[in-house]
């Protein structure tokens, strides 16, 4: 069984098996609930620590991952969180005072093409004579 980050040696010993895997699944718990992304705001700190185990006691709730989330949003309002950040806002370039010049096309590759001089000579239509 894997030992507690938060008992010595001696203190983990004198626990039974059943509550060394009590005390394993509750840091579990934990540890999910901390890295749970609907928890982000959270702050670690004894206050919010306290007022969640408040809460679990208070309405009979195991420490779970679940009872946790549940907790964590009943109290939004009474736990220190991380303050949303203001939406940040982009200043629009003006808009352009003429028309942006249209991008140019590709001739069709099916259509004749003649040049004279590296320049292409317009085709219109044949003048009489």
């Amino acid at each position: 069984m894997n030992q507690s980050e938060n008992y010595s040696d001696e203190d983990w010993a004198a626990l039974s098996p059943e509550q060394q895997d009590e005390v394993v699944r509750v840091e579990r718990s934990v540890r999910e609930f901390l890295s749970d992304r609907r928890a982000i705001r959270y702050i670690v700190n004894d206050a919010n620590g306290d007022a969640l185990q408040n809460f679990l006691s208070t309405h009979g709730l195991d420490t779970t991952h679940r009872n946790l989330l549940f907790a964590f949003d009943s109290l939004q309002d009474d736990l220190e969180l991380v303050p949303l950040a203001a939406p940040v806002v982009q200043d629009l370039p003006p808009a352009p005072s003429q028309r942006p010049t249209p991008v140019p096309t590709s001739p069709d590759p099916r259509a004749p093409q003649a040049f004279r001089n590296g320049r292409p000579i317009a085709f219109t239509n044949p003048r009489p004579l």
